[in-house]
This record gives structure tokens, sequence and C-alpha cells, in this order.
């Protein structure tokens, strides 16, 4: 990845990971271009089984590859690092299966350029409808994760504290950086920011229909996005009781 030769002090970077979620990444990129000439997309392929390079035949955008599965925590690490290494004054996030509506990332910046928020998520405002099995289950943890979150900060955090899109002003990205996001790294984001002292607000928006994939969230997997999250909120019960 090399510098942008842009102006620094107007430019955003949009960070898109994958894992084999390639077939509407190229009208995604393109949305994007049309939005705003200032930004700048960075592709992170986490491990796809085909390549993201491959398949997203474009100048348009940066792209790097990761030679495995790591995860969000990793990716969203590396797109910290090349912003603060480029000198982008912001960073937004969304992901690649066509949920997140591109053209809600300039009312996101908004509050940002406004000076109103450190970090401004996009809240899902229906984030609670659908059915079968595999949305009860992920109803369970949104809700469980979410009252946690809302405990350890006494109400801070925004109300879908499950969202992967948001956008961070440089003081957030330098402060989120320095600690380790793990996997599963949105509610732990956002805790932390609040922990730390910064603006969290958040924007309301509709989450589309999945365009590609499907949801891979098992009872196992469920399990484990728990555990790990139980252990942060442990981590963090110590650290404020140390403080």
């Amino acid at each position: 990845m090399t510098p942008d030769p842009r102006p620094a002090n107007d430019r955003v970077l949009v960070f898109i990971p994958t894992l084999n979620d390639t077939e509407h990444l190229a009208a995604i990129v393109d949305e994007i271009g049309k939005l705003d000439s200032t930004f700048t997309v960075l592709v992170l392929d986490d491990g796809s089984t085909v390549p993201v390079k491959s398949v997203l035949n474009t100048s348009d955008c940066l792209q790097f590859r990761l030679p495995t599965n790591f995860g969000l925590g990793v990716c969203t690490h590396i797109a910290f690092d090349h912003a603060l290494r480029g000198g982008y004054q912001a960073i937004v996030r969304l992901d690649s299966d066509g949920q997140h509506p591109v053209a809600m990332i300039p009312a996101l910046l908004a509050k940002l350029t406004a000076g109103d928020a450190d970090i401004v998520v996009a809240s899902r405002s229906n984030r609670n409808q659908g059915s079968g099995w595999r949305f009860a289950i992920a109803r369970i943890v949104r809700g469980y994760i979410s009252a946690m979150a809302q405990i350890l900060t006494k109400g801070s955090v925004p109300g879908d504290v499950n969202s992967g899109f948001f956008a961070a002003g440089l003081p957030a990205i330098e402060i989120l950086n320095n600690c380790r996001l793990e996997r599963f790294p949105e509610p732990q984001m956002y805790i932390l920011a609040c922990r730390h002292g910064l603006r969290v607000t958040e924007v309301p928006v509709e989450q589309m229909e999945r365009k590609h994939g499907s949801s891979t969230i098992t009872f196992g997997h469920a399990l484990r996005i728990v555990y790990r999250f139980n252990i942060f909120v442990l981590s963090e019960m110590l650290h404020r009781r140390g403080t």
C-alpha cells in the first residue's frame, strides 16, 4: 500500500474487510468512488479462498491480502495503521456483503467534521427484524452484549454496539490502535472508546438485505463470541477496580 498523494486535511479511508464475499465488491467500490473524490477505498482480504485481487480487477482501490483468516480485529488494526501512516483524517468501515448503505457514509462523517463526535456508529434500526433459528441466536447474543456494554459504560455506548458500520476521527484511531482488538471487535471498540473519554454517538440507518453469502453464525460460533466478550468484560472490570 502506497501513500495517497492528496492533501491530508480532507482525506478519508474507507476500509472493507472481506472473507469470500466478493461478488459485489466492485459495485461497492464504484459506489463509494462516486460519493466523494477525497475517499480512498482499502479492501482487506482476510484470507479468502479465492484471492480478492483475482476477482476485483480495478485500480480504483487499495488492496491487501492476509495469508489466512485473522479476523476483524487484525483487519481493523491494519486499516488504522494505514490511516495513521498515510495521513488520513478519518476512517470508515463497511462490510462487503452489501448490507451497509454506502449512501449513509456522508451522514456519519458529517458528525465528525462538525466536531460533535469522535466515533459515529451506524445503528441499524431494523436489526431486530428477521426469522429463523440463526436470527434468534444472533438476537440473544446481541441483546446480552448490548446490556453488558450499557452497564460497563453507564449508558454511554450506542444502542447498536454490534454494528460494524462506523466512522472514526483521528483521535479515536490513535487511541484504539493502541488497544488490542479481538476477532469480534465492535462492542470492545465502543466500550474502550467510552473508557478513554471519546465521544461516541450514533446515526440510525436501515440495514439492507445481504446481497451475497449468508449468515455463518451457529450455536458454537455464538458461544465463542460470548466467551471472548466475557473475558474482555472481566478484564475491563478488573482494570476499573484497579484504577
